[in-house]
């Protein structure tokens, strides 16, 4: 491979990680969106986080959110985040339904304009409106009506088409949120606002995180080739984050489906050391890169009955976060016992810990705890919220002993089955 090659193999791998980048920047603020929708019912509160979100993603400094009026002819407004520019327009005034939100209003679909100050629209700015470079409108809507509008302005460059899916996906989460707030007594609509929502998430961030994740996977098989120290270093750290992030986000669509009833608990029998082996095997690159070893204490003739699947992202969930905070050159271990009442399976490290007073923030959907691995390694804590579920599933239990600096111990018991 020739220089030209080389500097052209290198150009994809970091255009490839700005993408990256990107993405889970896309997905930490759909995250925080989807927290807010899942925790307050008052659509004000979920709107704010919803627009806020959306504008860091696609780069807007200013913008509102509206709701159409009953008599259909004018927005009302929610609130007006004017980004530090100036404007002396009294906001009492009326936003009637026109220019280019009309737009949006009429055909329900995203608009924009990047060139808004030269456009036909701007004859319908009122006297003292800040200067709108560009400007962007996505719809609410609801059973195919449009209810409500965000508007966002001012982002540095130019709006993009991709902008303008995502803007789409948070108008929906919006609407969402609108639709909870109208029907907390309707429980069927609850679900099918759930299942909506849950699709929207699998459609928009799945699909193209695959491809991203097969694209990784080439460069990373064919920068072996060329014996450049760094290209073959930068695929195998493109290669190994998205598939973190992939890994993540399966967590959270699996977490979804967990919610919407949409994955059935299928026990059967299966040797529990079996599957520690495998799954140090999947992890095992992971625990290489900082030469982490595993030490296995499960009996081989202990067989469990329960969901594999289920038992199995648990342990995958746990092992990696194991390995994520212990120190290079750390050691995991899975160990595991036959108890009176049950069977107890611990994961073990010797890592960074956690304080008492972070642990009482594990396995709680409402609060946000998320601390970087020792080598900085991201994570969200979804994972374990994940692991609790599925060991609820079990009638079983979950927990964790830590202390700082000197490890942590996770662990869950399921109840005993007689194998007859």
């Amino acid at each position: 491979m020739n220089n030209d090659e080389l500097d052209k193999c290198s150009e994809t791998v970091q255009n490839v990680l700005k993408e990256h980048e990107r993405k889970e920047k896309e997905i930490t603020e759909l995250l925080i969106a989807t927290k807010a929708i899942l925790k307050s019912n008052d659509f004000r509160i979920t709107a704010r986080q919803v627009f806020d979100s959306c504008a860091k993603v696609i780069g807007a400094k200013s913008g509102y959110v509206a709701l159409l009026s009953d008599d259909g002819q004018e927005n009302e407004l929610l609130f007006l985040e004017d980004g530090g520019m100036p404007c002396s327009v009294n906001p009492a005034l009326p936003m009637p339904i026109r220019g280019l939100r009309e737009e949006a209003y009429r055909s329900g679909k995203v608009v924009f304009d990047n060139n808004f100050m030269k456009s036909e629209w701007v004859k319908f700015m009122p006297k003292g409106h800040m200067s709108l470079r560009n400007v962007l409108f996505s719809p609410l809507n609801i059973d195919n009506k449009t209810v409500g509008i965000m508007g966002f302005a001012c982002k540095d460059g130019d709006f993009t088409e991709n902008d303008a899916k995502l803007a789409a996906a948070f108008g929906d989460y919006a609407a969402i949120a609108l639709q909870n707030s109208k029907n907390l007594e309707e429980l069927n609509a609850s679900n099918i606002t759930k299942d909506r929502f849950f699709s929207i998430v699998a459609h928009d961030l799945k699909s193209p995180f695959s491809s991203l994740l097969f694209l990784s996977e080439i460069l990373e098989k064919e920068s072996k080739k060329t014996k450049n120290e760094k290209i073959i270093e930068y695929s195998s750290l493109l290669y190994q984050t998205l598939t973190k992030t992939f890994d993540y986000l399966n967590n959270l669509l699996d977490w979804s489906r967990l919610q919407t009833n949409r994955i059935e608990y299928s026990p059967s029998w299966f040797k529990l050391s079996d599957l520690t082996k495998e799954i140090t095997s999947v992890l095992l690159l992971q625990a290489q890169n900082k030469k982490i070893s595993f030490r296995l204490n499960v009996p081989d003739k202990l067989e469990i009955f329960a969901d594999k699947n289920m038992i199995k992202t648990v342990l995958i969930n746990l092992v990696s976060n194991a390995i994520k905070y212990s120190y290079p050159k750390g050691e995991v271990c899975i160990s595991s016992v036959q108890k009176t009442k049950g069977i107890l399976v611990r994961v073990e490290d010797n890592g960074i810990g956690i304080s008492s007073a972070n642990i009482e923030k594990l396995f709680r959907i409402e609060q946000s705890f998320a601390t970087p691995g020792t080598e900085n390694e991201s994570g969200t804590g979804l994972g374990l919220i994940l692991c609790q579920e599925f060991i609820k599933k079990h009638n079983g239990q979950i927990g964790v002993e830590s202390e700082l600096k000197k490890g942590s111990t996770f662990w869950f018991n399921l109840p005993t089955i007689e194998n007859n």
